[in-house]
C-alpha cells in the first residue's frame, strides 16, 4: 500500500493474468470510495483485506465502489462489499455483473462468427472460446446502484468527475479531479504497455461490431490535459500529454509495420496476425488477433487498405 495523494492510497493486489499485479485505489473523500476490487483470488482478497485493516477499515466500511471497468481483475472482488457499498460504474458493466446466461451465449456466438468471417481455424477458435470462458471464474456478480456516464459527478466525490474512455473495454471510465489534475485511469493510460484494444460484440441490437482501437486513440485525446494517471497496472503517468503523444505515434509506426507486412495480394487478419506475431500468436491468439485487426481498423478508416470478399471470408488488400 502507498499514499499517492492526501487522500488516495493505491493497493497493490495480485493477480493470475500475464498483465501482472493491479492496482486499486482507496479515496477518504465525502464517502470512503474504493476504485476497482483485483480478481476473484483468495490471495487477491487476502492482500486487500489486510492492507485496508492496516487503516483501520473494514470491508463493511467502504461506502462507494467504482468500477472501471468489466474485465476480471477490477471486479473480481466486488461480492465481498456488498450489500454495504454502492456500486458505481457504466451501464455497459450491468451485464458482466448480471452474469445474464443469453448476453454471454450472444457474446460467445459473435466472437465465433467473428473470427471465422476473418479466416481463423476452428483450433484457435475453440481455444479463445474456452479462455474467455475460464476468466468468468475470476469475475463476480452484482449490480449497478448508480450508472456512470460522460461528465457524471460522483456522489461521495465532489471534486470527481467521469470521463467515458472507451477502447480497451466499452464499458471502461476514468475519474478526473478538477482541482489539482489528477486521474484514475483504470487501464486507459498504462506507463509501460500500451493498452490492447480488445474487440468486443456490440452491447444494443442491430449495431457493428465497435472499432475499439480508433475508439481507444479518441479517448486517449480527451485525457492529455489530466496532470498526472495513476493507472489500472505500474507505475503513475507523470506527464500524460507527453505519453499520450508517443503512444499515437508509436500506433502509428505499427500500422505502417501492419501495412508492409501484408504484400501485394489480399490477406486475412488472421495470415497477417501470424505474420506480425509469429513466436507468440498461438499462446496469445485473443490478443494478437485483436491487436491486428484494430490496425486494420485504423488503415481502412485512413483509406490505405479495403476489404475483399473472397470465399465467404474477409481479406484485406493494400491500395
Amino acid at each position: 500500500m502507498e499514499k499517492i495523494e492526501k487522500d488516495i492510497y493505491k493497493i497493490t493486489l495480485p493477480t493470475p493474468f500475464l498483465v501482472g499485479p493491479i492496482n486499486t485505489y482507496l479515496i477518504k473523500g465525502q464517502a470512503l470510495t474504493l476504485v476497482d476490487t483485483g480478481p476473484n483470488t483468495e490471495e487477491a482478497f487476502q492482500v486487500l483485506e489486510s492492507n485496508l485493516m492496516e487503516l483501520c477499515i473494514e470491508l463493511k466500511d467502504i461506502e462507494i465502489v467504482i468500477l472501471t471497468h468489466h474485465h476480471p481483475d477490477h471486479i473480481g472482488l466486488l461480492e465481498k462489499f456488498l450489500p454495504h457499498a454502492k456500486v458505481y460504474a457504466h451501464p455497459k458493466v450491468k451485464p458482466w455483473l448480471d452474469k445474464d446466461p443469453k448476453f454471454l451465449e450472444d457474446l460467445l456466438q459473435f466472437y465465433g462468427t467473428l473470427y471465422e468471417s476473418h479466416g481463423v481455424p476452428e483450433k484457435f477458435i475453440r481455444e479463445i472460446e474456452k479462455k474467455k470462458k475460464g476468466y468468468l471464474h475470476f469475475s463476480s456478480g452484482g449490480h449497478v446502484d448508480k450508472e456512470l456516464l460522460e461528465g457524471s459527478e460522483i456522489e461521495g466525490l465532489s471534486e470527481w468527475s467521469v470521463i467515458e474512455t472507451p477502447g480497451h473495454a466499452q464499458s471502461h471510465i476514468s475519474l478526473y479531479r478538477h482541482s489539482d489534475g489528477v486521474m484514475l485511469a483504470g487501464d486507459h493510460i498504462i506507463e509501460h504497455i500500451s493498452s490492447n484494444a480488445i474487440i468486443e460484440a456490440p452491447y444494443g441490437e442491430n449495431e457493428e461490431r465497435p472499432k475499439t482501437l480508433l475508439q481507444y486513440r479518441e479517448s486517449l485525446e480527451k485525457c492529455a490535459h489530466a496532470k498526472i494517471a495513476y493507472s489500472g497496472h505500474g507505475k503513475a503517468v507523470e506527464n500524460p500529454k507527453k505519453l499520450i503523444g508517443n503512444r499515437l505515434v508509436e500506433q502509428d509506426k505499427k500500422g505502417q509495420k501492419f501495412k508492409q507486412l501484408m504484400g501485394r495480394n489480399p490477406i486475412t487478419a488472421f495470415e497477417l496476425c501470424k505474420r506480425k506475431y509469429l513466436h507468440i500468436f498461438e499462446q496469445q491468439p485473443d490478443l494478437t488477433f485483436s491487436e491486428t485487426l484494430g490496425h486494420l481498423d485504423v488503415l481502412e478508416e485512413n483509406g490505405e487498405v479495403r476489404q475483399v470478399l473472397l470465399e465467404g471470408i474477409i481479406h484485406y488488400q493494400v491500395i
